[in-house]
């Protein structure tokens, strides 16, 4: 503990980071602070000219960032992202999943439907769910529960 010093205590310097939707949001944040204290940071998306232009906006700091297009629902793209980090890095000290969606695909619902769903009437629920929405379920479920099994499986 006594090496312990509060000036460098935060420091990043000589780690290397993954930040999954590291482009905007809150992934974006992350990886300036990581990068503001002296990390490599790789920022990771679907949007490849997002993650440039974030990249490009980090300058004037010890640390570096670097884009990677990948698709963090795609396992394969994934492993082509791990290996690039690790031919260049051979390593990944810090991991940040922040890939996610938040999207609502729950309709306005009346207050006697809720009701009914509550009370487990299954042709309420038959009346109100439509295929689609399955479809978007699935596909948040797979962003932010499946993708960062793939991603820590990966490294």
């Amino acid at each position: 503990m006594a090496d312990l010093n509060v000036a460098t205590v935060m420091s990043l310097s000589g780690r290397v980071g993954l930040i999954t939707g590291g482009g905007t949001g809150i992934g974006f944040m992350i990886a300036k602070a990581f990068a503001a204290n002296g990390a490599k940071v790789y920022i990771t998306g679907r949007w490849l000219d997002v993650l440039e232009k974030a990249a490009a906006s980090i300058t004037g700091v010890p640390g570096s960032v670097v884009p990677i297009q990948m698709d963090v629902t795609d396992e394969e793209s994934v492993k082509a992202g791990a290996k690039r980090i690790e031919g260049v890095d051979g390593k990944l000290d810090v991991l940040v999943n922040r890939s996610v969606s938040c999207t609502t695909f729950v309709p306005e619902l009346p207050v006697p439907f809720v009701t009914q769903i509550f009370f487990a009437k299954k042709s309420a629920a038959e009346d109100h769910f439509q295929p689609e929405m399955v479809q978007t379920w699935a596909d948040i479920f797979a962003l932010n529960t499946i993708a960062p099994f793939f991603i820590v499986r990966a490294f």
